[in-house]
């Protein structure tokens, strides 16, 4: 018989003890940073006074008497904006000679609100090089492309950037790693700069999400809003434009060929581009009915030649202008496509959507059929040139009649 005393294994959490020290956190949580208050009050001007008078190069002797509070009430009370260069330096040389990790979150937390501090910067670059590898106690991740921002010579905001638009996380993430604050000055610049160099490729979209980005965007005045879009469109071609941000850009400025002057910003081929997706778009949405995309696919090819594009909804008809003609496609594929001269159906086909015939009448057979004149010469004009319908291999046959009538006006 095994008399051997059996040991059960448990662990101990003293969680009512822990909560308990957390209620006790927080009841005292203010009465350092009174005290503290009331020792700057107190003791402050006589401690920046002696930093003024000693020379830097004895500046360790006083150091040696400081004590934590001293180092509290500096960093408390940092960046010292009105004191003088010397000053700042001796300043700056006192919290990392009496370094604790205060002075890094401190630092961090005040760089969030003034990025351009030069002094400030080099107490963030000092306090990293302190802690390196607990630095704010950031996921190590995190800290490593942080530290190498930190470094970079074209400056912390660059190499922060630099990560913001070549990181597979999400800048939102990213952000929130590195404990920025949320409406900070430095949050403000890491997505405008972000999004400055990013629009060229689709990359932070994809990444973060179109409607994250368009919701960003909308937040811009328009004339910052006008610098990003501009980036965005000018660096693609229409059939990389992404529908979110044209339908955004689009209310926000209009529809470029109504309003013109609000579209300058952008160069000639780039707003050409826009006003050719415009045609697309509604092109796309008039064929969305069909069982297939046949009828859009074909049009598309030649959106370069297009003019305008105006849908009716009852019945389902869009004129489709080109330079000397226009065509006439009906929502029901079994309809053919009429072909007309621009100027005549101008004058008497598009008249006819204004008829009563065409407005009383409740069949859209008998819509359709008041904007079908096959008349080549209508009262002394030039009006009918075909019809084609859809049937077999229709598309030869179309392509045919296009470089026909593209030619032959363009001669």
């Amino acid at each position: 018989m095994n008399n051997s005393p059996k040991f059960r294994l448990f662990s101990f959490h003293p969680t009512k003890l822990l909560e308990e020290r957390i209620e006790v956190e927080k009841k005292f949580s203010n009465v350092e940073e009174g005290i503290l208050k009331i020792r700057i009050g107190d003791n402050l001007p006589r401690l920046l006074d002696k930093i003024r008078k000693v020379e830097m190069k004895n500046i360790h002797k006083l150091i040696n008497t400081f004590r934590k509070m001293d180092v509290m009430m500096l960093i408390y009370e940092y960046p010292f904006s009105n004191e003088s260069h010397e000053t700042r330096l001796k300043i700056n040389e006192i919290l990392m000679n009496k370094y604790t990790a205060l002075v890094g979150i401190t630092a961090w937390n005040l760089f969030q609100q003034d990025i351009h501090d030069s002094y400030l910067m080099n107490l963030l670059k000092r306090s990293y090089d302190k802690e390196k590898e607990t630095f704010l106690n950031i996921d190590s991740s995190f800290l490593e492309p942080m530290g190498k921002a930190i470094e970079d010579k074209d400056g912390i905001i660059n190499g922060l950037v630099k990560y913001l638009v070549t990181t597979r996380y999400p800048f939102k993430e990213v952000l929130a790693k590195w404990k920025v604050k949320k409406g900070s000055v430095l949050e403000e610049q890491l997505i405008s700069a972000m999004l400055y160099k990013g629009l060229f490729s689709d990359f932070i979209l994809k990444r973060d999400g179109t409607e994250n980005i368009a919701e960003i965007l909308n937040q811009y005045p328009m004339n910052e809003y006008k610098k990003l879009i501009k980036i965005y469109l000018e660096a693609r071609n229409r059939d990389k434009f992404n529908i979110i941000l044209l339908n955004q850009a689009i209310r926000r400025l209009q529809d470029p060929r109504v309003r013109k002057d609000d579209w300058t910003f952008l160069s000639a081929k780039a707003i050409k581009e826009v006003e050719k997706w415009l045609l697309e778009d509604k092109l796309k949405k008039f064929f969305e009915n069909d069982s297939n995309n046949k009828r859009f696919d074909y049009w598309k090819r030649y959106i370069d030649y297009m003019e305008d594009v105006t849908p009716l909804k009852i019945p389902p008809v869009a004129f489709i202008y080109f330079k000397n003609f226009v065509v006439v496609e009906f929502g029901n594929i079994g309809n053919a496509a009429y072909f007309y001269h621009k100027d005549a159906f101008k004058e008497i086909i598009l008249p006819r959507t204004k008829s009563q015939a065409f407005i009383y009448t409740s069949s859209v057979q008998r819509k359709e059929s008041i904007l079908k004149e096959p008349e080549v010469i209508y009262k002394g004009k030039k009006l009918f040139i075909t019809k084609m319908s859809h049937s077999g291999n229709w598309q030869n046959r179309f392509d045919n009649e296009m470089r026909n009538l593209l030619i032959k006006f363009n001669e």
